[in-house]
């Protein structure tokens, strides 16, 4: 008996949530039908799609393959449906976005809420990690990337340019001097969230004077939060985004250095997938269309 396309699903969100027990909650069933069904499917294949433990599940070789050219047959199903029922420009079905912690927290999980009252066929998913994942291999729609994309072969749109500001506590300035000028930043330890520590170099100008200095660095941290904790303690100076500033600042006491002084910008992108014949899923466009418009709400 050939498997069904609920069974092929199935398998899909087994590999996306890492846990046939995280499926058998999502679906509203106990876990020994998922893991029965998953046995059927690989039976039918006569191979080990699916590596299974008490905690955490996760694909073999052969189940990674077959779940990035499943995905992409089940997309193009998806797609041949739309079109076919005219729901082209109908934004349903599940979306998946990825976003860095605390820019997410802040805005993307309020714009997906907007984007779902206004288009109540879309189910959201959001995960909130700092480290960049694979569009692929974790069922992907959407991710906001901050900085400089390595990634050519992902379509990519800009959102637009996330503004910086360099900041301390007022506990570290009771125990270092205030730097009045570019140079002086060279004086002090920054705290840096670690996709910066390469390249470490700041660009400061001011009028026609511009300024190149390295940020000397013994601490990089890869969650924003975690950093804030440990400059609010007098751990260094921080080159953060300006909408950060706007949400910690007081709860933190920073101050900001050098004000006067025009630094690096930092472009935002939503990196996404197309189909092989450059189809894109409407709820992909809305939710872009959406960020493209939110984003100048953010705060420079």
């Amino acid at each position: 008996m050939k498997a069904t396309i609920d069974d092929l699903k199935l398998f899909l969100r087994i590999v996306e949530l890492g846990s046939l027990r995280q499926v058998a909650v999502e679906q509203m069933t106990e876990p020994s039908t998922i893991s029965r069904r998953l046995t059927a499917l690989e039976s039918r294949l006569n191979t080990k799609l699916i590596e299974r433990s008490k905690v955490h599940s996760f694909p073999t070789d052969i189940g990674k393959s077959y779940y990035q050219r499943l995905r992409v047959l089940l997309e193009q199903m998806d797609i041949l449906e739309e079109e076919v029922s005219g729901n082209t420009n109908t934004p349903t079905g599940l979306l998946r976005v990825s976003c860095p912690v605390d820019f997410g927290s802040a805005y993307i999980a309020p714009w997906l809420h907007d984007l779902q009252y206004i288009h109540p066929g879309l189910q959201i998913e959001l995960l909130l990690n700092d480290q960049y994942v694979n569009l692929v291999e974790n069922g992907i729609d959407v991710a906001i990337r901050i900085g400089r994309l390595n990634d050519s072969s992902m379509r990519a749109r800009h959102l637009g340019d996330m503004q910086m500001a360099i900041v301390a506590s007022k506990t570290y300035f009771e125990k270092h001097s205030m730097p009045t000028t570019p140079e002086a930043l060279e004086e002090h330890y920054f705290v840096l969230y670690n996709w910066l520590r390469t390249p470490t170099l700041l660009h400061l100008s001011n009028g026609s004077i511009s300024k190149q200095i390295r940020m000397n660095s013994r601490f990089a941290i890869n969650n924003v939060g975690a950093i804030l904790n440990v400059v609010s303690q007098g751990a260094g100076l921080h080159f953060a985004p300006r909408w950060m500033l706007q949400h910690n600042c007081e709860k933190y006491d920073l101050v900001e250095v050098l004000p006067d002084w025009e630094k690096n910008v930092y472009p935002v992108h939503a990196l996404y997938i197309t189909s092989e014949i450059g189809f894109l899923p409407a709820k992909t466009r809305a939710f872009i269309d959406l960020l493209v418009e939110n984003m100048r709400k953010v705060p420079k």
